[in-house]
């Protein structure tokens, strides 16, 4: 401990890890996600692709689809706080899963934030009738966090955004589909993951599904198998010249918004 593992970064592991209980306000630094994005141009998707797919040292770890249907207050309470919530329908909707991230910060041109994920969800059932905003019918997200979700999600949740904002969830305008390709790259102790996104994003408003936008995305994550902390730092390095590289041969732009802001900040000013 106290070692720096990047030099350019200026910082002790321990200086860090303060940094991210004060900045993320969390107890539990497991669930830091640390990741960058690009923008991709869409002429530039399928040739970014193909290099992933053939570069030595990067597996290909599986083609997805799936959909969130990103949740909110009406008064857009969590895209003003900068945390995100999503139920995450996967397996063609039979497994919906609820995934939370909060406020977080850059540096480095990476993105340091918290993140959550509950269990397999039972018993999510969604007001269809109206096609007006999604609405939950026979459960909350507050009953959710106290039945279905870890303590540490809930706990994380009602201190980022407060017990009454929690309560107020209760629409879910915005629908992003996904086409995923994943990558890993093995680093030992820890993995990059790489993927390329193709996202198709809807608004649900009273008369249907209005199309907000289509657009390529370039992430890339490095994890830990326990989610360990010191295990991701040990190999920044290769994180950073691994997103050096493929900015530099794509020309690729940092993205400074997650999907749910870049999609829903239209409806805040």
């Amino acid at each position: 401990r106290g070692k720096c593992y990047d030099p350019r970064m200026s910082v002790s592991f321990d200086r860090l890890t303060q940094r991210l209980f004060t900045k993320l306000d969390i107890d539990d630094l497991h669930f830091v996600e640390i990741e960058c994005k690009m923008r991709v141009v869409p002429e530039e998707s399928e040739k970014l692709r193909e290099w992933l797919h053939g570069r030595k040292g990067i597996k290909h770890r599986k083609s997805a689809f799936f959909f969130d249907q990103f949740l909110d207050t009406p008064a857009n309470e969590l895209l003003k706080k900068g945390a995100s919530l999503r139920l995450r329908y996967k397996r063609g909707g039979s497994a919906v899963y609820l995934q939370y991230k909060g406020p977080g910060f850059t540096r480095d041109g990476l993105l340091y934030r918290s993140e959550f994920s509950s269990a397999r969800l039972t018993g999510v059932l969604l007001e269809e009738s109206h096609h007006d905003i999604v609405h939950f019918s026979n459960t909350t997200v507050e009953s959710i966090l106290r039945g279905q979700a870890s303590s540490e999600m809930a706990e994380a949740m009602r201190r980022h955004l407060g017990a009454a904002t929690v309560r107020r969830i209760t629409a879910g305008p915005i629908i992003a589909l996904y086409q995923k390709e994943k990558f890993e790259v093995d680093l030992g102790s820890a993995f990059l993951e790489p993927s390329l996104d193709k996202v198709y994003a809807f608004h649900i408003a009273k008369k249907g599904l209005h199309a907000l936008s289509t657009f390529c995305e370039f992430e890339n994550e490095i994890k830990a198998g326990d989610g360990a902390l010191e295990a991701k730092l040990e190999h920044m390095d290769e994180m950073l010249d691994f997103n050096r590289d493929i900015a530099r041969r794509f020309k690729l732009k940092r993205e400074p918004l997650d999907k749910y802001h870049r999609c829903a900040s239209f409806f805040v000013r």
